[in-house]
């Protein structure tokens, strides 16, 4: 039992380390582009994402739009 809990640690520790690499890679990729704070102003078009759709079982929630109107 102890060798499967440490499996599951040592998968856990991996996903972990690959999140933090993924988010450092694409953070530096961003701040390539954009080397400022990116701050909204009013009268802006912008898109929120509503990620609390990603992991829905509810049927009709399935095919509410994730992207809101700009």
């Amino acid at each position: 039992m102890a060798y499967v809990a440490q499996q599951r640690l040592d998968g856990y520790d991996e996903a972990v380390r690959h999140a933090i690499k993924r988010k450092a890679t694409f953070d530096r990729h961003i701040l390539k582009r954009q080397p400022a704070e990116v701050i909204f102003t009013p009268r802006q078009l912008v898109q929120v994402y509503r990620s609390d759709l990603d992991y829905t079982f509810k049927t009709e929630r399935k095919i509410l739009p994730k992207w809101s109107c700009p």
